[in-house]
């Protein structure tokens, strides 16, 4: 089986910016992107994220990945960060209008509503906990119910067993944290799911662990693999589905919404769902 999570950590380009930010954005777009189609409409999408993300705003890919989640009978969970705690966390809050829309449309849709707790947030339970119970309430404010709560920590980070618990008595149903951010594969040593369990104490917990087998930028980022987008890149999420594959055992695989710009990008995705 497969499982495919994406990190809403910039659910907009433009649409959350300081002025200062959308100057950034647009020279970003120009000098290293080459991007003068995008910068001369950030002034505009900036201005016209209000109640939604404006469709032309090149992260805002919803839509094109729960339409290819439902091609390939997938559920998506898109996990949201709902605090700050560190000058690495996103720009937009839960209760944003554009970001309340974006949550009903996930869930009118069938797929998945997911936490992704804040940068600082992995060694500090009560955030954990208070960003869990920010996201319930945002999302029963919006009339999303749903079987289960999971998601992931934001830049993969963990201290064991303190996060483990803390996932837990947050209330939530599984974690999808444990993988490395600088290569791909079995972390924890299984493509299963499994019940967790603090060492420490020698109490099982009232959480699943949900093994993270890869994300794509540990793959495709310079700064990690820098296998590009090519064959290269296609071959090593070829070979960690085969390993999956051999033990009937889950695939999991985590790719950012702000990470379909180029066409590469998503053909890349669509070749490894298939």
């Amino acid at each position: 089986s497969i499982k495919v999570s994406h990190d809403v950590d910039a659910p907009s380009r433009y649409g959350f910016a300081s002025a200062k930010g959308l100057l950034r954005a647009m020279a970003g777009d120009v000098l290293k992107r080459g991007d003068i189609q995008n910068a001369l409409r950030a002034p505009w999408i900036w201005l016209n994220t209000r109640d939604a993300l404006h469709p032309a705003d090149p992260f805002n890919t919803f839509e094109w990945i729960m339409d290819l989640s439902d091609q390939h009978g997938l559920t998506s969970a898109f996990c949201f960060i709902c605090g700050r705690s560190s000058n690495m966390d996103a720009a937009y809050e839960p209760e944003h209008p554009a970001i309340r829309t974006l949550m009903r449309r996930i869930h009118e849709r069938g797929h998945e509503i997911g936490l992704h707790p804040s940068y600082g947030s992995y060694q500090k339970p009560e955030i954990i906990a208070t960003e869990a119970q920010r996201l319930r309430r945002v999302a029963a404010e919006e009339g999303i119910t749903q079987s289960e709560w999971g998601g992931r920590m934001h830049f993969l980070r963990w201290e064991q067993p303190t996060t483990l618990r803390a996932w837990a008595d947050a209330g939530m149903n599984y974690d999808s944290t444990l993988s490395y951010a600088d290569l791909p594969g079995f972390r924890c040593g299984t493509c299963f799911e499994y019940p967790a369990f603090d060492p420490v104490r020698g109490e099982m917990l009232n959480l699943r662990v949900r093994p993270l087998i890869a994300m794509e930028c540990t793959v495709m980022a310079p700064r990690y693999m820098g296998l590009g987008t090519g064959e290269a890149a296609y071959a090593k999420f070829s070979q960690l589905k085969d390993a999956c594959r051999a033990v009937n055992g889950c695939f999991t695989l985590l790719w950012h919404n702000s990470q379909f710009e180029k066409e590469a990008e998503r053909g890349l995705y669509e070749a490894v769902l298939k």
